[in-house]
């Protein structure tokens, strides 16, 4: 019975060291990673450019918007604006406007068409007739054409 007992302990410390091993291992595996630093998305890549088209528009908002800002008794060139005041007044002495809605831009090669604006021009001056007169027009169709020079650096807008 001995040579038995030394066999049945035997087999018992073996499955006690293979249940060991296996615990630990399982233990091993299933613990959470430890966290590691990541650096962030904008840190380590720069962001793409904006789509051509998305990048004009903003452009063209800005040059339009400026030219909405100008005080002149002439409309600024080169910003699509046409106001037929030449045969009520004799003379502009300001003129105020109020861009209700950007003309939309849709490019073509090298040049951009731009549609769909509403502009508010208040013109004030002496009328034909000398008196004082102040006169608002209003076009729901205000457009735009132009060059457009598009790069991944820059956009280059001329409005004819």
């Amino acid at each position: 019975m001995s040579r038995r007992a030394g066999w049945i302990i035997g087999a018992v410390v073996a499955v006690l060291v293979i249940a060991a091993a296996a615990a630990w291992i399982w233990l091993a595996a299933s613990a959470p990673p430890a966290a590691r630093p990541t650096p962030s998305p904008a840190a380590t890549t720069a962001a793409p450019a904006a789509p051509a088209a998305e990048r004009a528009q903003a452009a063209l908002d800005d040059l339009l918007t400026a030219c909405a800002d100008s005080t002149a008794s002439e409309p600024p060139e080169h910003c699509g604006i046409r106001i037929p005041w030449g045969t009520e007044f004799s003379t502009v002495s300001s003129i105020r406007y109020r861009v209700e809605k950007l003309p939309a831009l849709v490019l073509d090669g090298d040049s951009f068409t731009a549609s769909g604006g509403a502009l508010v021009a208040t013109v004030s001056g002496t009328g034909q007739d000398g008196a004082a007169r102040t006169e608002t027009y209003r076009t729901d169709d205000w457009a735009v054409r132009g060059d457009a020079k598009v790069t991944d650096s820059a956009v280059d807008l001329s409005v004819w």
